[in-house]
This record gives C-alpha cells, sequence and structure tokens, in this order.
C-alpha cells in the first residue's frame, strides 16, 4: 500500500513539474512578420462603352463579384452601426476600397464602377446573348 502511494504522489508530482515549467520566451519584433507578398492592385479610370454592350470577359469577372461582394457586405453590416459620424466615415471609405480591390483582383479593372455599369446594362437586350452565355439570369 505505501508502495502505490509514493508511485502516485512521483507521478502526480511529475505531471504538476512538467505543466509549471515556465517555457522560454519568444523575442518579439517591432515588425509584425510578413506572411504573404501584397498584391499591387492596379484600378484603372473604367471609361463607359457608347454602345453599352457587356464583353463577355466582363460577364464572367462580373459574376466572380458577386459572392464575394456579397460576402463583404455581410462583414460589414454591423460596422456601420455606430453613433460616431467620423466613424462610420472611416467605415465607409474602407468598404469602398475593399469593393474596389475585390473588383480589380477579380478581373474587373475599372474596379467597382465597371462591376456597377455591369449591373445596371445587364438588362439591355444588347447584352442578351453574353448573359446567355455566361448562364446567367436576369429578373
Amino acid at each position: 500500500m505505501k508502495r502505490n502511494s509514493i508511485i502516485t504522489i512521483s507521478i502526480i508530482s511529475l505531471a504538476i513539474f512538467t505543466v509549471c515549467q515556465k517555457k522560454p520566451d519568444n523575442k518579439i519584433s517591432s515588425t509584425p512578420p510578413v506572411t504573404e507578398k501584397q498584391q499591387e492592385i492596379k484600378k484603372v479610370n473604367f471609361v463607359i462603352p457608347a454602345d453599352s454592350l457587356i464583353t463577355s470577359v466582363q460577364m464572367k469577372n462580373w459574376l466572380a463579384c458577386n459572392p464575394l461582394l456579397d460576402s463583404l457586405a455581410i462583414m460589414y453590416a454591423d460596422s456601420f452601426k455606430t453613433e460616431s459620424a467620423q466613424t462610420r466615415l472611416r467605415i465607409q471609405d474602407d468598404y469602398s476600397a475593399a469593393q474596389d480591390k475585390i473588383c480589380v483582383i477579380a478581373g474587373l479593372q475599372g474596379g467597382y464602377k465597371e462591376y456597377k455599369w455591369i449591373m445596371e446594362n445587364i438588362g439591355n437586350p444588347k447584352n442578351k446573348e453574353v448573359i446567355e452565355a455566361a448562364h446567367a439570369s436576369v429578373y
């Protein structure tokens, strides 16, 4: 009996000693580690086409933006519920910049302005073939 008690106490002591050992502190650098190289966003000034025709590439890229922009809106939904007008303006600027970035990365070099133009002209009968070729629907 005495032997079992000594073994039990030894195991518990060893476990406590192992858990309570202080781990060495890692030195904290003043600059955060770079985890990925940021892509430079090259937005161009979008010029509205005179014929209002959407290209198939624009349509494909526009469709790629939709779920990302929807997710962005969901992420920012509660952020605009602040009393401070200054904070709301800063959040709106961040939100607009994120919209542009999403559109440019998805291939719409004119940013959110190009995305919005496509959305406004998607119902134009001239663009029916492009819409059908992209397997999209207009409601």
